[in-house]
């Protein structure tokens, strides 16, 4: 049985949640009468909110799973890396600015057509 499960049970008619429970508890804490407490704890936008709540977390928390690179895209990216780093010495004056004619968007369209003639 999930943790979750467990937690859940009926109150009053209602299925009980972590933060249902815990916003009854804090009603009850302030003296609000019991059929309110239970009115606005239980309530079907305090549900919607901790479901959201719920799977924001999850997405927080679930790990994203990397492949390892293949033999071809490790060589593909060796290529491309030696192209920039020729193309951005040609594009480059000695000052390091770009030359005049020159932009970055230049220079990565020139690397990628070199890149692909290698392959």
């Amino acid at each position: 049985m999930s943790v979750m499960a467990s937690l859940k049970k009926k109150v009053a008619g209602f299925v009980s949640c972590p933060t249902c429970a815990a916003i009854s508890a804090v009603l009850a804490a302030a003296k609000v009468p019991g059929a309110v407490a239970q009115e606005v704890a239980y309530d079907r936008r305090v549900r919607a909110i901790d479901s959201k709540v719920k799977s924001k977390a999850k997405r927080a928390v679930a790990k994203r799973v990397v492949r390892p690179l293949t033999k071809q895209a490790k060589k593909r990216a060796k290529i491309l890396s030696q192209e920039l780093k020729a193309a951005n010495k040609r594009a480059r004056k000695k000052s390091g600015g770009l030359k005049k004619g020159w932009s970055q968007s230049r220079i990565m369209k020139e690397a990628h057509k070199k890149a692909q003639r290698r392959y």
